[in-house]
């Protein structure tokens, strides 16, 4: 469910009061980064993408996540199957792929890029 965008400089109380409370809906709980495996399903309340492969043959090596915002990224968050942690630099973010590095050798990883 995405809250309704309204005009906020011709709002009467009612409509005030309708505006918070669908806004109130979608963050009581309703708020989605749509499926949880690959783009079928687009962000249906976040504007995200999400991302899975894995990682170098060499700890610590730059690679590329493509995420295809259009725009730079806020942050991401994901896992790995073998305890690796992600890092990036704040100077290497991109408007269309992530610069990243894990600290362990191949790692198979789900990102969701936000």
């Amino acid at each position: 469910m995405k809250p309704q965008r309204t005009a906020l400089h011709n709002l009467t109380l009612q409509g005030l009061h309708d505006w918070m409370k669908n806004h109130s809906r979608v963050l009581g709980g309703q708020v989605s980064f749509g499926a949880t495996t690959g783009n079928a399903e687009q962000d249906r309340n976040i504007q995200c993408s999400k991302a899975s492969g894995a990682t170098p043959g060499a700890a610590n090596t730059e690679f590329a996540v493509s995420h295809g915002l259009g725009r730079v990224p806020v942050t991401f968050f994901g896992h790995t199957d073998n305890g690796g942690v992600f890092v990036q630099k704040h100077d290497r973010l991109e408007q269309d792929a992530n610069l990243l590095k894990c600290t362990t050798v191949t790692a198979n990883y789900g990102l969701v890029v936000i």
